[in-house]
């Protein structure tokens, strides 16, 4: 705002001010008309409300619009003088009435549309998920995990690129990851950049490439071992972890929940879950591989059997590998019942399932062909 804005603005009205300031701008009447009003002894204060020689009224609503007044670059006189017969001067000072432009209207209320439209009040059911499920004596159900069973750090990488990207978007990458760094040791000395451009497509690889380089940094320090155990907040289950401190590590004999590789950054539920299901057996010496294989322990569980995984295809591998025991498996609590003659039967043959409250339930009557699935004869 300029000052001759502020002098004209009744806003900044000071009346001290208007007598020094030399930016008034000054409308004079015409000569006639006070030639009129000086022989009548009118004073200027009777003119009309709307003549331009008075100020704005000081109650007027001025509120909802922009006052604009165009500055006059020519020096304003700051007196009024006519010459009468009688020698009387008559001297006003006065402020113009500032020109009104660009009126803003009071925005609408914007109507909100229903959430629910009228002609179709419910909403269609969702697409149920189904699963292709090989037969129960195939050797691999399918999973990448199985691949890298017997290399965990792999296997934790491979995590980190199916976490929030599809496997049939994210192995290709994977596989050529892997390609360029060969080993941990080639990992840890990874360029970033270079591996951020490697993984841009998956999105998230800034997060991505810092993490798995830092995984292998942190494990040529110090890599998984058995009896080094550290805390996972709140897992599997909630509060569990909260009596170990942030960087102790215990061993076997102490009987609190703790992982060989919550020490690493970035493994979260999926990871853990992945690891313990392929890698954990292994590691600790007990088995050759998940299975059990080479298992001399009295009584020996594999890990597998007390995993509860939130991810959907590890509980569909779950189901598969209960059901080769003849079970049926519930994922929230790991119950079991007996699979009957129907699903045993379904289960040698393979086909699809599809996913009822988290549970895969395997398909015992016959596919249709115009679903695209076909039953394996």
């Amino acid at each position: 705002m300029t000052p001759s804005d502020e002098v004209k603005s009744k806003f900044f009205y000071n009346p001290a001010g208007l007598q020094n300031s030399s930016f008034i701008e000054q409308r004079h009447p015409p000569r006639a008309a006070l030639k009129i009003l000086e022989d009548k002894n009118t004073p200027l204060k009777f003119y009309p409300s709307d003549c331009p020689v008075n100020d704005v009224n000081s109650d007027s609503d001025l509120d909802g619009f922009d006052l604009h007044v165009p500055r006059n670059d020519k020096p304003p006189e700051t007196s009024l003088s006519t010459p009468s017969p009688n020698k009387v001067t008559v001297t006003t000072q006065v402020k113009s009435m500032p020109t009104l432009l660009n009126p803003e209207t009071p925005k609408s209320i914007r109507r909100k549309i229903p959430k629910i439209s009228p002609y179709f009040p419910t909403l269609p059911p969702g697409p149920e998920s189904c699963l292709p499920f090989p037969p129960i004596d195939a050797q691999y159900f399918g999973l990448v995990q199985e691949q890298l069973a017997h290399d965990p750090f792999k296997l934790l990488i491979a995590t980190i690129f199916l976490n929030r990207t599809r496997g049939g978007v994210a192995l290709p990458v994977l596989f050529k990851v892997f390609e360029r760094y060969p080993t941990i040791d080639a990992m840890a000395s990874a360029d970033q950049s270079e591996f951020v451009s490697m993984i841009h497509c998956l999105g998230f690889q800034n997060q991505r490439a810092t993490r798995c380089i830092e995984i292998a940094r942190i494990w040529q320090a110090n890599p998984p071992v058995r009896e080094k155990r550290y805390r996972k907040l709140h897992y599997p289950r909630k509060l569990d972890g909260r009596d170990i401190e942030r960087n102790e590590c215990i061993d076997d004999e102490d009987m609190r929940v703790a992982w060989e590789i919550a020490h690493l950054p970035g493994v979260g539920a999926y990871s853990l879950d992945s690891w313990r299901i392929f890698c954990r057996d292994e590691l600790r010496g007990l088995a050759k591989d998940w299975q059990g294989t080479g298992a001399t322990m009295p009584g020996f569980v594999p890990e597998w059997k007390s995993v509860l995984p939130q991810d959907k295809e590890l509980r569909a591998y779950l189901t598969w590998l209960w059901l080769k025991e003849g079970w049926i498996w519930d994922h929230h609590t790991g119950d079991l019942e007996p699979a009957c003659d129907k699903t045993q039967r379904a289960a040698k043959l393979g086909g699809i399932a599809h996913e009822d409250d988290g549970n895969w339930v395997l398909e015992t009557s016959p596919v249709k062909v115009n679903n695209g699935f076909h039953a394996v004869e």
